[in-house]
Formats: structure tokens, C-alpha cells, sequence
């Protein structure tokens, strides 16, 4: 399998596993993957994933599919309900990326599990922005991560602010909006 044909290509990619992801990838290789992730192996990288060679079953370009959700078979899809099970770390992540049709899809997830997130939501930002650490205990609690409001917040404000497409803008305001009257 050539990983390196779908350097920058909206993908389906089954795992060893059975796993589906979608997405744009970016191809990592050996010496890439060995360098940053310490294994020496090539790999595809969906933000904010890397699936090593091995663990892929199959890869499917995706680039001539145009639905009603345009490259993708859904409005968002497993990576992005992984991603809000992972925790505002991994949000940021995807919100940080500079693929709005990413972005989009991990809005529409948001808004879609908006009960869920709220209510796993914890005021304040994550303790390792001001020094702390987590203890492990805490950690151990969950198999979910934290999920911490002011966090969500910043990162929808900053996508507000300086994103320049106006879909992702009027999402990240929606959600806002919603976390400020729930939790006001």
C-alpha cells in the first residue's frame, strides 16, 4: 500500500481493527513518523490521529465523492465522537487545524452532543495552563478526559475572531451562545 499517494486527500481509512476515520491526511514518512512519535514506520496522520501503516486495513480515496456532506459519507464521524470523548485537549486540536471542513465537522459534532459535553463540562481551564498537574487518580476516574468550559470557550472565541470563513464563524458563535445560556 502507497500511504504516500494521499499526502493532503480526504480519505476513508479502515483500521486493522474495523475502525472507519474520514478525513484530510497527511503522509508522515519512516523517518517523519520515527523522529516524531518515536516508531519507525510511515504513517497517515488525521488530526489528530497517526495511523502507522500497520494498523490500516484499507485507505480509500474520497476526493471524487460529492454528497450531500461533500467528500464525507456523514456530517461527522467517528474521529470527531472520539475526539469529544478524548477531551478538550484533542478539540483544540482539530478546532486548532486549518481545515474547515474539519472544523465544521467537529462544530456540527459539538452541537450535536451539546448535552453530553455540557454536562461533563468543568468551569475554569485545564490545570497545566497555569503549572499544575493532574493527579493520577484523577486522571484514573474516566475513561472520557476532561472537558473544561473555559478552554471551550477560548478556542470558539478565537475561531470567532480570526477565522475567515463565515460557516465556521456563525457555528463557533452558535455554540457559544449555548454554552453561555446554559450555563448562566
Amino acid at each position: 500500500m502507497d500511504l504516500n499517494k494521499f499526502d493532503g486527500k480526504c480519505v476513508r481509512i479502515i483500521t486493522t481493527s474495523g475502525e472507519v476515520f474520514e478525513g484530510i491526511v497527511s503522509y508522515d514518512d519512516r523517518e517523519y513518523a520515527f523522529h516524531e512519535y518515536g516508531h519507525d514506520e510511515e504513517a497517515l496522520r488525521l488530526t489528530p490521529v497517526v495511523f502507522y501503516k500497520n494498523e490500516i486495513e484499507s485507505v480509500i480515496s474520497l476526493e471524487d465523492v460529492n454528497g450531500p456532506f461533500g467528500h464525507y459519507s456523514e456530517k461527522y464521524g467517528l474521529l470527531e465522537r472520539k475526539c469529544l470523548e478524548w477531551g478538550t485537549d484533542l478539540i483544540e486540536e482539530v478546532l486548532d487545524s486549518e481545515d474547515d471542513s474539519q472544523i465544521l465537522r467537529m462544530l456540527d459534532c459539538m452541537k450535536d452532543h451539546f448535552q453530553a459535553l455540557a454536562d461533563r463540562a468543568v468551569p475554569g481551564m485545564a490545570p497545566w495552563r497555569s503549572g499544575m498537574s493532574v493527579s493520577k487518580s484523577e486522571d484514573d476516574e474516566s475513561e472520557q478526559g476532561p472537558v473544561y468550559l473555559g478552554e471551550l470557550e477560548k478556542m470558539l472565541s478565537t475561531l470567532v475572531k480570526y477565522n475567515e470563513n463565515e460557516e465556521v464563524v456563525n457555528e463557533a458563535k452558535d455554540l457559544l451562545e449555548q454554552f453561555s445560556a446554559y450555563f448562566s
